[in-house]
């Protein structure tokens, strides 16, 4: 599906080959072709609109096709072929095969962005030429428009992340402790910290490549809050004590939360239980390890749990009821969300899920397989 931006205009100069144009164009996607043309003979005309509006990809959820710029005369006598060219300030550049009406693949312009700046969202100025291109019997003209800014704001990635550090061990083998996600922008941690040397963490497609952890931009830091990026350094709180590490992944900041309480209630289990096993025979978790064992994460996970019936569950304590969370809420809208005592069952559709829960929060993941 198409979706044309209202915008102002900012003409670019008009760049003409060879002789003057005749004629009105009247579609520039399927120009005029004259097999009998030579190099002499090629007329092109390049003259586009910038977009003075930024290219919100947010906006652009629901679409394939993003619109670059607005053709003004756009015009030849043979059949040429269109390229789009953007360029950032530090030189890199790539080619767009340019479809009908100027767009081009959100998916190929995403994945620019992210081999150019990586996936913080912030607003990237580049530089765009449209050119024209004919060529005949070892002989190429071009036309191109002089360039214009193209402004694109990225979104943020739909993605779980994974903490690195000594909350887990460092285990880079196993997606065993998440960020839970309080939207998409906003995923957090609740976990002891000791002050020194914590934390880094992992996207779900670098995860295991330390080279490209999350930390600490500039190296490691010990402060309440700050800035994180790829190949950063540990993230550590002013002290040692129970926090919530909070990642904003819009603002690319971290930030820690002291938590009031610092004894929370330990649970010698926490399990699943519903529905899917007509509420007995409880999934046991395994809480995430910790060396040593000298605190307890409150970080639990079932890994390829086998759901094969759609239902209600709860997550509840030593296999008991005075303690259990739960929320009105369907997976299948929402993975991720907070339970609390005795609030209504989890709705959860069939599927093969790896499960996650914090027992300080009550905050939950469910990641279907």
């Amino acid at each position: 599906m198409k979706k044309y931006i209202n915008n102002l205009c900012v003409l670019c100069l008009l760049c003409v080959l060879s002789v003057a144009c005749s004629g009105d164009y009247d579609d520039w996607a399927q120009p005029q072709h004259n097999e009998q043309e030579t190099a002499d003979d090629v007329q092109m005309t390049v003259e586009v609109e910038a977009m003075p509006n930024i290219i919100d990809i947010e906006a652009l959820a629901e679409e394939d096709l993003v619109q670059i710029f607005v053709p003004v005369k756009v015009e030849s006598n043979v059949e040429a072929q269109y390229v789009l060219t953007l360029s950032d300030e530090k030189g890199n550049s790539r080619d767009f095969k340019l479809l009908d009406d100027c767009y081009v693949y959100k998916e190929d312009l995403v994945q620019m962005i992210n081999d150019f700046y990586g996936k913080k969202q912030v607003e990237r100025v580049m530089n765009g030429v449209l050119t024209a291109e004919f060529s005949q019997n070892g002989s190429t003209v071009k036309s191109s428009s002089e360039k214009f800014l193209v402004r694109i704001l990225p979104a943020v990635p739909e993605m779980n992340y994974w903490i690195y550090g000594k909350q887990n061990n460092r285990d880079a083998n196993a997606k065993t402790l998440p960020l839970m996600p309080l939207s998409k922008e906003n995923q957090t941690v609740t976990t002891y910290f000791s002050g020194k040397l914590d934390t880094k963490m992992w996207s779900d497609d670098t995860f295991g490549n330390t080279a490209d952890a999350y930390g600490a931009t500039g190296g490691n830091k010990t402060d309440w809050t700050n800035e994180f990026s790829v190949g950063g350094g540990y993230i550590c709180p002013p002290s040692a004590g129970w926090y919530t590490l909070s990642f904003n992944f819009a603002s690319y900041q971290y930030t820690f939360t002291r938590l009031d309480n610092q004894e929370p209630t330990e649970y010698a289990s926490i399990s699943l239980i519903g529905d899917f096993n007509e509420w007995k025979s409880d999934v046991t978790m395994s809480q995430v390890a910790v060396t040593g064992d000298a605190w307890k994460s409150h970080c639990w996970y079932a890994l390829g749990v086998d759901l094969q019936k759609e239902g209600g569950v709860k997550f509840r304590a030593d296999y008991d009821w005075a303690a259990n969370w739960g929320v009105s809420q369907d997976v299948k809208d929402n993975p991720y969300g907070v339970g609390t005592q005795d609030a209504p069952n989890i709705n959860v559709p069939v599927g093969t899920y790896n499960i996650y829960f914090n027992d300080i929060t009550g905050e939950f993941l469910f990641i279907a397989q």
